[in-house]
């Protein structure tokens, strides 16, 4: 009776705060109602990036997907990278996505650029920042050409869930993990969480063609790069499955196991912070970062 208690509570406060996020996105404006826009102009010292690799949000969908899976975490991005000036630009002006083919050489002039050579990082303006015990654990800046859209790899994922509380009781068995992902034809709920998980994880790792993961970018079936978190993108509608995974688990058998994620690790916390981020930077989803001033190239 305790552990239904338990869980009902932990889970009525994960769905208020994952739908306070989903609200506000849908106002355009940030936690105190002031809207809020990137400036579209991306210096030596403002540096775009994609919402979702910010740390918070990191954490949160890493925490799912390893909680879930810990193979497909693993193919989570390991660095972050800046976004071309052009094709920041065009997601402001464009936040549904901009043609990949019209993008395409921007993204492959950034891939063979040799001269990539950083002293320092770039800090994420604070609406998308996390506690200095958990920042550290994010993805940090790539420093050469070949760290682009690599996998963060099972050592690493491993490590990283260890840190952020996950014990290996708590991940759900491979029966447990078709239970919600499902096998075509899928339901409406799990087809967004398959196309979601397959976004957050298109690394060099996952054999795809076009992999954006350490942008935060997606390539839909229009054939258009756009934020995870844009307006329509699967992983944004992913936000309201969430909310159902009380029933999810129920149907599953893995009432416990979510229990004790939410209980935990900070994952509440991540989604708390994660959604001032989302609602920080709509609708493009791109955050302006600040380069720090060690940092020479």
């Amino acid at each position: 009776m305790r552990t239904k208690n338990l869980l009902s509570v932990t889970l009525a406060l994960l769905a208020t705060i994952w739908a306070g996020c989903l609200h506000a996105q849908e106002r355009g404006t940030n936690s105190t109602g002031v809207p809020v826009a990137a400036s579209g102009s991306p210096s030596s010292q403002v540096v775009p990036f994609g919402v979702p690799l910010a740390p918070p949000i990191y954490f949160v969908n890493f925490l799912f997907l390893y909680f879930s899976n810990p193979a497909t975490a693993a193919l989570m991005p390991a660095y972050r990278v800046p976004l071309p000036p052009q094709v920041y630009k065009c997601l402001l002006e464009h936040p549904d996505g901009c043609p990949y083919d019209h993008m395409a050489r921007f993204f492959r002039q950034q891939a063979a650029d040799k001269k990539v050579h950083r002293n320092g990082n770039t800090i994420w303006p604070s609406s998308c920042q996390t506690t200095a015990q958990w920042q550290p654990l994010a993805p940090p800046e790539y420093q050469h050409p070949d760290q682009i859209n690599e996998p963060l790899r099972n050592e690493k994922a491993d490590q990283l869930a260890q840190a952020l509380g996950i014990e290996q009781d708590m991940i759900l068995t491979d029966i447990e993990y078709q239970c919600v992902m499902g096998v075509p034809p899928r339901d409406p709920a799990q087809e967004i969480l398959y196309a979601c998980f397959i976004d957050f994880t298109a690394s060099k790792g996952n054999g795809i063609v076009v992999p954006f993961s350490s942008y935060g970018l997606n390539l839909n079936e229009q054939g258009n790069v756009l934020s995870l978190c844009a307006p329509h993108a699967p992983c944004l509608e992913a936000n309201k499955v969430f909310l159902e995974l009380k029933d999810i688990a129920q149907e599953c058998g893995f009432e416990n196991k979510l229990e004790r994620l939410v209980t935990e690790t900070p994952i509440l916390k991540f989604i708390d912070e994660g959604g001032e981020c989302q609602a920080a930077w709509k609708p493009s989803c791109i955050a302006e970062a600040t380069r720090s001033d060690n940092d020479n190239r």
